[in-house]
């Protein structure tokens, strides 16, 4: 049996471990760069053109139809707008005034149909009427001097009061006062009340 001093066995085992150490990295080290794969770089920019803007049409009942440029994000009452707005004739309700516009579109805006045209004048006759009998229901009737029309604007009276108040001033002469002309047949304190505030002498 060899004998071998202490320190020499201590030598010879730190040098062991060194050599199992470094082994051990190395192969570490030679194993990741097996697995480290590059990948391709896939940072790619594509300059996509964006077109902000929409070119269209608009005609019919507007103040000035034509070709006109818009954004992309407008409206069919922007166009509208854009052209003047409407014209009295035109029928709003014949676009859809929220739609969002596209690039060649053509917006047509229809005129009022005859009967809708017809019932608009019909209305405004209908206010002008209303307007001319208000009037007359506020105006003073002189009850001696009226006319068959006049006394029939009368509230509570008609054509055949009114008859009978004008044969009344022709068989007894002139009313004296307002009150007189509760003698008149047909007409008492309820009627009275009605056209006080209307009559006069």
């Amino acid at each position: 049996m060899i004998y071998m001093p202490m320190y020499k066995k201590s030598l010879c085992i730190l040098l062991l471990i060194a050599l199992i150490s470094g082994g051990g990295v190395f192969y570490n080290q030679f194993t990741n760069k097996e697995k480290t794969i590059e990948t391709p770089s896939t940072d790619i920019t594509e300059n996509i053109p964006v077109n902000d803007e929409v070119t269209i049409y608009v005609s019919g009942e507007v103040n000035s139809p034509g070709v006109i440029t818009l954004d992309s994000n407008c409206r069919i009452k922007d166009a509208i707008i854009a052209c003047g707005d409407f014209t009295p004739l035109a029928d709003k309700n014949s676009v859809n005034l929220a739609q969002k516009v596209t690039d060649g579109m053509q917006i047509k805006i229809s005129a009022l149909s005859q009967n809708q045209n017809d019932k608009t004048d019909n209305n405004t006759n209908s206010n002008e009427n209303n307007n001319n009998k208000s009037i007359q229901n506020t105006t003073m009737v002189n009850i001696n001097t009226a006319s068959k029309e006049e006394l029939d604007t009368l509230p509570g009276v008609g054509p055949a009061t009114a008859d009978k108040i004008i044969e009344y001033r022709e068989t007894n002469g002139q009313f004296n006062s307002i009150e007189d002309i509760k003698n008149v047949r047909g007409i008492g304190e309820a009627k009275f009340s009605k056209m006080q505030s209307r009559i006069q002498i």
